[in-house]
């Protein structure tokens, strides 16, 4: 009877260590996609996809950029159709996720050449931007960008 009890034992634990495995798993997988995510949509930036754009965006977007400017995601996608938004360079680097369920919170730092609102935003800044999954989709809802000054 003793030693039936240190299987059943050893068999729960080995599925909790697996099943707290799996967990980690998921959630790097989680991180992993919106990170890919991020560096697809500054892809889509420099090119102007506007359709990668739009996919991606919820429709309660707000973006403040690097100078100040606060736009709707109507108003970022009539800058990028208009050429009053154009990036020729949008690098990102030093990039951080947490995932809190269906709310994802990024962090990171961009170096980033062309205009916003017709305005110059060259230069390098630390962003957040937060994703929320819709329908099983992660779009963002909101970009903050502050300038790190030299």
């Amino acid at each position: 009877m003793n030693r039936k009890i240190r299987t059943a034992a050893f068999t729960v634990a080995s599925l909790l260590v697996l099943a707290t495995l799996c967990g980690v798993a998921a959630a790097q997988s989680v991180e992993d996609e919106i990170k890919k995510l991020e560096t697809d949509r500054a892809a889509a930036v420099v090119r102007g996809d506007t359709a990668v754009l739009d996919r991606e965006t919820s429709d309660e977007y707000t973006l403040t950029n690097i100078n100040g400017q606060v736009s709707d995601k109507a108003q970022m996608l009539a800058g990028f159709k208009s050429g009053a938004n154009k990036l020729t360079v949008d690098n990102l680097s030093d990039i951080k996720v947490h995932v809190y369920g269906d709310a994802a919170v990024v962090t990171g730092k961009a170096e980033v050449k062309g205009v916003m609102g017709g305005k110059d935003v060259t230069g390098q800044a630390r962003y957040t931007r937060v994703y929320v999954k819709k329908a099983g989709r992660w779009q963002s809802v909101a970009l903050q960008q502050t300038r790190i000054s030299n």
